[in-house]
C-alpha cells in the first residue's frame, strides 16, 4: 500500500482506527514532513499536511513522480441528521450486549435519521461477522455507507441491498465449482424452477460422493411438493444415514405423501381415546414391538430411531417420534376436536404424546397447538417461545421459573408494566436462591436490559433490588445503565 493509500484509508475510516506516519512517503513531499512522530503531532493534522503536498506535488510534477488517484464524490443522503448525543449513546449500547446492540440498531434504523460520517466505520465493521445485524445496519448507513464499504474494503462490510441485481448463475457452477458454489446454483435454480432442480439434481445423484450428497439435499426443503415424492422415497433407501435423515424430514413437509400416510397409520394404532363422553382420556396404546425390532423396519426407514435412550421405554420413544414428525392439525381433523380439548384429555402419565405433540409443534410452526400445550406438565418449553404472547403473559404466574424465562424472551419487548413487575419478582427470587449471579440469572438480567421499560420507577426497582442483594451490584448498575441509554435514545429520536 503506497503513502497516498494510507492517506485515503485513514481519511475514510478514521485517524484512530488507521493512523499514517511519514515514515515512507514520496521523497518529493518527505522533506516538507516532520520527521519525527514526535514533531507530528495530530495525526489528522497530519494527514491533511500530507494530502494536501502530495497534491501539490502531482499538480507540479506529475503523475511520474507522484501518484494521487482522487477517489469518486460521496453521494448525497438527503435524510435528516442524527443528533452527535444519538450517536455517542447508540455506541454505548452498542458494546453493552447483543440484545442492546439489536435494539438500538432497530431504533435507528426506524428513524430515518443520517448518521455522522464518524460512526459509519464502526457500524460497517460490525456486518462482518454479525449477519443478523446487517439488514439494520444496512438502513442506517444509507447511500453514503455504501459507497464507504466500497472505497474502504478493509472494512470487509457485507450489506443488504435490494437494489442490487445479482447476475443469472453460471451453470459452470454447478459442473465445475466448488461445492459452496454447486449449492448457491442448486438454491437459487431450485427458488426460480423447483423441477428443474430436482430433475439437475436426480440426474447426476448416483456420481454424487456421500459428503455432497448430504450438502446438497437439503436444498429439496425449499418449495417441497409431491413432485419430488419419487425422488426423495428413492433417497430413503440412501446407503448414507444422514442422507436418509434429511429425505425422510423433507417427505414430513409434503402434505399427501405415502411418507405421511405411514406415519399417521402407525401414531393412530398407537393411541386410543377412553373413558366416557364426559371424560375422553387420549393414552398410548402400545406398538407391535415384533415389527419394530429390525434395523430395517418400516419405521426405520422414514427416520424413526429405534434405539432407545437410557430409562425411555421402545414404545414411548417411537410415538413420540412419530408424533413430532406429523403437523398437528392433522389430530384436529382426525379427532375433529379442537386442539384445547386435545391437550386437556392427554392421559397425565403419557410424557410421550405431549412431547410429540410439543416437537411436531414448533417443528410445523403452529401457534394454536403451542398456545394450547404451553401449561401441560408434560408440555416441552420450546412451545412457549411460538405460543401466543397474550397467552404467555396470562399464564406467566403459574409458569416454573425456566418456562418464564423463556417467556419473556419471546415476548416482544419492551414489556408491560405487569410483565415487567413480574420479572423484577422472578429475579428477585432467583438472586435469592444464588450465591452467584451466573447461568439463568445472568440470562435474565440480559432480557431486561431491553425487556423493562425505561423509565424512573422501574429505575427505582432496580436499586431496590440491588440494595437487597449485594452480590449482584455489578449486574444491577449494568442494567440501570442500560435503562438510562435507553430512555436517552427513545427521548432524543423522532
Amino acid at each position: 500500500m503506497s503513502t497516498w493509500d494510507e492517506v485515503v484509508s485513514a481519511a475514510l475510516v478514521g485517524v484512530r482506527s488507521r493512523p499514517v506516519t511519514a515514515a515512507g512517503a514520496d521523497p518529493v513531499i518527505a522533506v516538507h514532513l516532520p520527521d519525527s512522530d514526535a514533531a507530528q503531532g495530530d495525526p489528522a493534522d497530519l494527514a491533511l499536511q500530507m494530502a494536501s503536498l502530495t497534491a501539490a506535488a502531482r499538480a507540479a510534477c506529475g503523475p511520474e513522480s507522484v501518484s494521487a488517484e482522487p477517489i469518486p464524490v460521496a453521494p448525497d443522503d438527503p435524510r435528516g441528521a442524527m443528533p452527535q448525543l444519538v450517536s455517542t449513546y447508540a455506541v454505548r449500547a452498542m458494546e453493552m450486549t447483543p440484545r442492546m446492540a439489536e435494539w438500538c440498531l432497530t431504533l435507528l434504523a426506524d428513524s430515518g435519521l443520517r448518521p455522522p460520517a464518524t460512526l459509519l466505520p464502526y457500524l460497517l465493521s460490525r456486518t462482518a461477522r454479525q449477519a443478523t445485524l446487517r439488514p439494520a445496519i444496512s438502513t442506517i448507513v444509507g447511500p453514503r455507507g455504501r459507497w464507504l464499504a466500497y472505497q474502504a474494503p478493509e472494512l470487509k462490510a457485507v450489506l443488504d441491498d435490494s437494489s442490487l441485481v445479482s447476475a443469472p448463475p453460471d451453470p459452470s457452477a454447478w459442473t465445475h465449482g466448488e461445492p459452496a458454489e454447486r449449492v448457491a446454483y442448486l438454491t437459487a435454480l431450485r427458488e426460480r424452477d423447483p423441477g428443474a432442480a430436482r430433475e439437475l439434481l436426480a440426474a447426476g445423484w448416483s456420481g454424487e460422493s456421500g459428503t455432497d450428497r448430504e450438502l446438497l439435499l437439503p436444498i429439496m426443503f425449499r418449495r417441497a411438493s409431491l413432485d419430488d415424492e419419487t425422488f426423495l422415497e428413492a433417497a430413503l433407501d440412501d446407503r448414507r444415514g444422514k442422507v436418509r435423515a434429511v429425505a425422510a424430514d423433507v417427505l414430513d413437509r409434503v402434505d399427501g405423501s405415502a411418507h405421511r400416510g405411514r406415519l399417521v397409520q402407525a401414531a393412530v394404532g398407537a393411541m386410543e381415546w377412553v373413558g366416557g363422553e364426559s371424560g375422553l382420556v387420549l393414552r398410548s396404546s402400545g406398538l407391535d414391538l415384533d415389527k419394530l425390532g429390525p434395523a430395517d423396519s418400516p419405521l426405520a426407514r422414514d427416520g424413526i430411531n429405534l434405539t432407545t435412550p437410557k430409562g425411555v421405554a421402545l414404545q414411548d420413544h417411537v410415538l413420540a417420534q412419530l408424533l413430532s414428525r406429523i403437523p398437528p392439525l392433522h389430530w384436529e381433523q382426525q379427532f375433529g376436536r379442537a386442539p384445547e380439548t386435545i391437550v386437556a384429555a392427554i392421559d397425565s402419565d403419557e410424557a410421550a404424546i405431549a412431547q410429540g405433540l410439543c416437537s411436531a409443534a414448533v417443528t410445523f410452526e403452529d401457534r394454536r397447538w403451542a398456545t394450547a400445550l404451553m401449561t401441560h406438565p408434560g408440555a416441552s418449553a420450546r412451545v412457549i417461545a411460538l405460543a401466543d404472547p397474550e397467552a404467555v403473559v396470562r399464564a406467566f404466574p403459574t409458569l416454573a421459573a425456566e418456562r418464564q424465562l423463556v417467556g419473556l424472551h419471546a415476548l416482544p419487548a419492551p414489556w408491560s408494566d405487569q410483565m415487567a413487575r413480574h420479572a423484577l419478582r422472578l429475579l428477585d427470587s432467583m438472586l435469592a436462591n444464588a450465591r452467584v449471579v451466573r447461568g439463568n440469572v445472568l440470562n435474565l438480567f440480559d432480557l431486561m436490559s431491553t425487556g423493562l421499560p425505561a423509565t424512573d420507577d422501574f429505575q427505582s426497582m432496580i436499586t431496590v433490588v440491588r440494595e437487597r442483594h449485594p452480590h449482584a451490584t455489578i449486574p444491577c448498575a449494568t442494567l440501570s445503565e442500560a435503562l438510562r441509554i435507553r430512555s436517552v435514545l427513545i427521548r432524543e429520536l423522532p
